[in-house]
């Protein structure tokens, strides 16, 4: 059964590693769009574009790790479902370097927005 498992992790790994991609770049057109369109909004004051930005990273689930009066910046770690069935399809020891990877090693996204 275990190799069973393995033979397919490996194949659906790859397959969910470029979707992804696609998803991710998808994800940041998102966040560019909205940062443009309330950067481009003159009828709200700076603390007022910042306050937005802050509650769009809140409900992607980022911290909120620095705010002035200028910048808001928020950082989330993204778990790749692809990389653990990439990790799953190597004898179960890649996927417990994944996780531990992702728990110690791997730096958060970081998304920042300035207002000028």
């Amino acid at each position: 059964m275990n190799t069973i498992i393995m033979i397919f992790a490996l194949p659906i790994g790859i397959f969910w590693l470029i979707r992804e991609k696609r998803a991710m770049r998808a994800y940041e057109a998102i966040f560019s769009d909205f940062y443009e369109k309330v950067k481009a909004d003159t009828h709200l004051s700076r603390q007022e574009k910042i306050k937005l930005l802050e509650e769009m990273l809140y409900k992607n689930h980022y911290t909120v790790t620095q705010k002035t009066d200028h910048t808001v910046r928020g950082e989330k770690k993204i778990f790749s479902i692809g990389w653990m069935f990439i990790g799953l399809g190597t004898l179960y020891i890649g996927l417990i370097l994944y996780i531990l990877w992702y728990l110690y090693f791997q730096k958060p996204h970081t998304v920042e927005f300035r207002i000028d």
